[in-house]
């Protein structure tokens, strides 16, 4: 072939690629995103950075606002009066917040990108059967219609749209989309769950459909089962329980930081298919708040039976003539995600309540919230105590009395409380006072008191360790310990009886005998008292 003949042909093939590049340019759509088989012929107008607005609507001038998902209307708002009803369902009270924060998204409306649809196939873009419409319409007849399509690909800056009165295709505003992609019930105002203050709580209750109920109710002085707790655990056992000092602020926190993560539901008229009208549990709480017009004061007398079991901070008194009574019923349906279905008692409003929440309630035990002290009062805080064990009797009494001159000279200060294993069980902390102990009617010497007190340290440090089970039948009934311990305005008597054999005695206390101790720690009990023995002669 001749060099004339091959520049020919070498000509008309680089005029063949030159077609083919102008056909791919004009042809294949350019944008931030990679698109796989279904990219659409497209013109890129608009860089990442620029922002195009293409309405601007003033909110107070919208009258109505309609929102479609494939062809099914999801809602409708419209303002009446200046304020907003949902239709359909205009018994329902909007949340006028949220309803504003939605429509801030229109003032303006922008796009990141336009694009020039020149194959003319909204398939590519979702648009030919959109995802989502949003139609607004103002009070001067103005209607604004935009329908939303798919998301732009590898890119978090919105959704192919299309805007009424253009031909042209945007990526619509991520933020635009979303505040308007929401369900109708997310517009209704949430009913409010009461602020309870942890210590205007009266009682506690769960009853449970599956498994232990559980309950608690705060006592005066004459129902406490232990010195320092104002609280009894009240179900599932028949006696009442002393409540944990260090776990039961946690407990009530519980019950006062109720709250719906959503609403999910208005009205319902089928509360059975979500369980709550046979629900898997009910949460009541009682408690009180001041009456309208009443505000405790800051100079008020703090609560004194707030003290104990109770918040760090305690509040202040209501006068029981300015206390208005409440309580809440909570239903607990069945389990959806990391969340339950909850309604109210008498209401058909259904919410969704933390998994966690829920649980926390549900899942209580008077055994892990009780007080595992056996007896956890002072030596120095009561009358005296008797102790039994065989044929032996230890009566043990105290009396405070004002130091003379010389010894109030001698301990200018507090005297320290005696201690057994870090247990404070010795002398009053008044440094006026002194305590006066005899053991069978014989005076207890000063130089005696630590070696004297030491078995009240001891027995002081016992913890229940366990559940007493009634099909294991001990050999005998008789207790091989009996403390009686006199406070001032009752006595409670603390029985350790044969269990086992091995490794537990069962307790009973003022007639509740739910519960183990360890059997070595009490045999050291006895052994300390025997100790003792040798004052009283």
């Amino acid at each position: 072939m001749s060099g004339k003949k091959k520049n020919v042909v070498t000509l008309i093939v680089l005029c063949a690629l030159l077609v083919v590049c102008l056909v791919l340019y004009f042809v294949i759509p350019r944008n931030t995103g990679e698109k796989e088989d279904n990219t659409a012929d497209t013109t890129e107008e608009q860089s990442d950075s620029e922002s195009i607005s293409l309405d601007s609507i003033a909110t107070n001038q919208i009258k109505s606002v309609t929102v479609t998902k494939k062809k099914k209307k999801v809602w409708s708002l419209k303002k009446k009066n200046k304020s907003w009803s949902l239709v359909g369902k205009e018994a329902a009270p909007v949340n006028e917040e949220t309803v504003s924060s939605i429509l801030e998204n229109v003032k303006p409306v922008t796009a990141t990108q336009k694009f020039e649809n020149q194959s003319g196939d909204l398939s590519l873009y979702g648009l030919d059967k959109p995802e989502l419409t949003i139609s607004i319409v103002t009070t001067d007849g103005a209607i604004y219609h935009y329908e939303i399509g798919s998301e732009v690909p590898k890119s978090d800056m919105g959704y192919y749209g299309k805007c009424s009165g253009r031909d042209e295709i945007y990526c619509l505003n991520s933020a635009f989309v979303k505040a308007f992609d929401v369900s109708g019930t997310s517009l209704i105002k949430m009913d409010e769950l009461p602020e309870i203050d942890e210590d205007y709580l009266t009682a506690i209750t769960v009853q449970n459909k599956e498994g232990k109920d559980f309950a608690a109710k705060k006592v005066s002085d004459a129902e406490k089962v232990d010195f320092y707790s104002n609280w009894n655990i009240t179900a599932p056992y028949a006696k009442p329980l002393a409540t944990s000092q260090s776990e039961w602020s946690t407990v009530l926190g519980y019950f006062t930081s109720l709250a719906y993560e959503e609403m999910v539901e208005y009205d319902s008229r089928n509360l059975q298919k979500y369980c709550l009208k046979n629900p898997q549990a009910v949460i009541s709480v009682n408690y009180y708040q001041a009456k309208k017009g009443y505000t405790p004061s800051a100079t008020a007398t703090p609560d004194a039976n707030a003290l104990g079991n109770s918040s760090s901070e305690s509040s202040y008194v209501i006068p029981e003539n300015k206390r208005d009574y409440k309580s809440l019923h909570l239903y607990v349906g069945k389990k959806t995600g990391d969340s339950y279905y909850v309604c109210e008692q008498g209401k058909k409003n259904v919410y969704k309540m933390s998994a966690g929440t829920v649980e926390n309630i549900t899942g209580l035990d008077a055994y892990t919230n009780m007080d595992h002290c056996v007896y956890s009062v002072l030596a120095t805080s009561i009358k005296g105590y008797d102790v039994t064990y065989g044929d032996t009797t230890l009566k043990v009494t105290r009396k405070s009395v004002a130091k003379d001159d010389s010894e109030s000279a001698a301990t200018p200060e507090a005297t320290p409380m005696a201690t057994e294993n870090g247990t404070a069980v010795g002398n009053a902390t008044d440094s006026s006072q002194k305590n006066i102990w005899t053991l069978n009617g014989k005076k207890i010497s000063d130089d005696d008191e630590r070696d004297f007190l030491s078995p009240y340290s001891l027995a002081y440090l016992l913890e229940y360790s366990g559940k007493a089970k009634d099909s294991v039948k001990p050999e005998s009934e008789e207790p091989v310990l009996t403390i009686v311990y006199h406070e001032d305005k009752r006595d409670v008597t603390v029985k350790y009886l044969p269990y086992d054999g091995i490794n537990f005695y069962r307790v009973e206390k003022n007639g509740m005998d739910y519960f183990l101790v360890d059997k070595l720690s009490v045999d050291d009990v006895i052994e300390k008292f025997k100790g003792i023995e040798k004052f009283a002669k």
